[in-house]
């Protein structure tokens, strides 16, 4: 079983469409690795929110850049190697969430059943196969919780310093990492019946005042650069397309929530398109796995169990912070949340197996249908290749048809096959602050839709773009979601 999750993993990394985010990720870590500068090349900054990123980067929190510029110097870069550490994450993740179950609810059959549940699931293994930050942030935390659990008994104080070192590490590899410092904490209160000593409490903030102290440190050496940077990313180029904003949950709750199950579960597992196979497929895991784990606090004498309290305050604690402070509503984060819920739907149905022998077959039968629909999707996207067939088909046309000394304009990630050099620029605004007119735009979905987002925002850039596209450059060449445009000869 482990080998089918692991190739699958790898045959996700190797084939997975490359995007953007993991490129902007990846870039400073190379070149921290190469040149000792923690500097986001190829990514236009100037007259930006991203001053100074030639320098310094400070929009992305700094610890994921470390750990990569370590993986590079150890093993050398590619995309594959990229995401190879997030599938490596992704597998310790998945202990470390076979451990905490066990420890809350004394089941291994609930531990095993996690490890299916969460282990299969597309979104998980998607990412699992994405070089971006989020699966180490994840690993960080779970593992953080994992460990406090393991070590309490025989040294608690240590587990605390363990537990919170890890979780302060999450938050400076992604701010999500405040998830698992929260959700430790309330398991920790919970199962210590909320006593705390005053020295408990410095114990735990020891890992997060240090880790801060360093990051302060590397502020310091250009402190306009990380505001402009760090305020700028609150919404960061999604908040230049979309109206929506990370923290607009907090004005109003109610929707934040509702939109939080509407956009960022039902959407994403397929409730959206019902009435298509694949749809109504994808949908089935959160139809089980949901009601799996409202039973988790319904049956009584799973619920009386004070590590099944703990995981249940814990998970409503997480699911509330994602819906009122991400109000993007980004798909992929749910790589925070789907552990817990995960784990609540693996311990009702690890309950049942020990109690009610009879409904054995049925839980069979219900891991099967959540895992099987899952898997055929992520073994659609091996098939399709759309990393060679689409990223893939446009470098090799580049290849072919641009002479030296020629700029592209396009996603960063073109970078993967083109190299991260000065012959790349990743510019949404296609030359419109800088003056640079490049021998071939190309642009993705994701450029189009920041191209409509600047249609309202501002109308004179959305003109210049239009103008560009439509009347200096041609539509030379297309391969999946990518057009290739040629500057017309003057």
């Amino acid at each position: 079983m482990a080998a089918a999750w692991m190739a699958l993993a790898i045959g996700l990394a190797l084939t997975r469409a490359a995007w953007s985010a993991e490129a902007w990720t990846a870039i400073p870590a190379l070149n921290l690795s190469e040149r000792g500068v923690m500097a986001t090349t190829v990514l236009e900054f100037r007259n930006t929110w991203l001053q100074g990123l030639d320098r310094h980067t400070y929009w992305i929190m700094p610890f994921d850049l470390l750990v990569q510029a370590a993986w590079y110097k150890l093993l050398g870069f590619s995309l594959f190697r990229q995401r190879l550490l997030s599938v490596l994450c992704a597998a310790v993740l998945l202990g470390s969430w076979s451990r905490i179950v066990f420890e809350l609810t004394g089941l291994r059959s609930a531990a095993f059943a996690v490890w299916l549940i969460l282990g299969f699931d597309a979104t998980f293994l998607e990412g699992a196969a994405n070089g971006r930050m989020d699966m180490l942030c994840a690993t960080l935390g779970s593992s953080a919780i994992a460990l406090w659990l393991s070590l309490r008994a025989a040294s608690p104080r240590w587990a605390l310093l363990a537990g919170h070192s890890l979780t302060a590490a999450a938050i400076f590899t992604h701010p999500c990492g405040m998830l698992f410092a929260v959700a430790l904490l309330l398991i920790s209160l919970s199962l210590t019946a909320w006593r705390v000593r005053p020295a408990d409490w410095l114990i735990i903030a020891l890992p997060y005042v240090t880790a801060a102290a360093l990051w302060g440190l590397y502020i310091a050496e250009a402190p306009a650069d990380f505001r402009s940077q760090f305020v700028g990313n609150t919404s960061g180029f999604a908040g230049e397309y979309s109206p929506r904003a990370r923290l607009n949950g907090l004005a109003s709750p109610g929707r934040a929530i509702l939109d939080e199950v509407r956009l960022r579960y039902l959407k994403t597992f397929g409730f959206d398109a019902l009435r298509t196979r694949i749809g109504a497929l994808n949908a089935i895991w959160l139809c089980i796995t949901g009601p799996a784990a409202l039973a988790a606090l319904l049956i009584p004498g799973l619920r009386s169990r004070p590590g099944v309290r703990a995981l249940s305050l814990a998970s409503g604690a997480v699911f509330l912070m994602l819906a009122l402070l991400e109000g993007m509503k980004f798909q992929h984060y749910l790589i925070y949340s789907l552990p817990f819920l995960s784990a609540l739907a693996a311990g009702a149905g690890g309950w049942l197996w020990i109690h009610y022998r009879r409904t054995r077959v049925l839980l069979a039968a219900a891991l099967l249908a959540l895992a099987l629909p899952q898997i055929k999707m992520v073994l659609d996207v091996i098939r399709i290749n759309p990393l060679r067939n689409e990223l893939g088909s446009v470098a090799n046309y580049l290849r072919r048809a641009k002479q030296p000394g020629d700029l592209v304009m396009g996603g960063a990630e073109l970078g993967y096959q083109l190299g991260f050099d000065d012959a790349l620029r990743d510019d949404v605004r296609l030359g419109y602050n800088t003056g640079l007119r490049p021998r071939f735009i190309v642009t993705s979905g994701w450029y189009r839709l920041w191209f409509e987002g600047a249609r309202a925002r501002d109308a004179a850039l959305h003109g210049y773009i239009e103008k560009m596209l439509g009347t200096e450059y041609s539509e030379v060449f297309t391969g999946g979601e990518y057009r290739v445009y040629r500057r017309q000869a003057p």
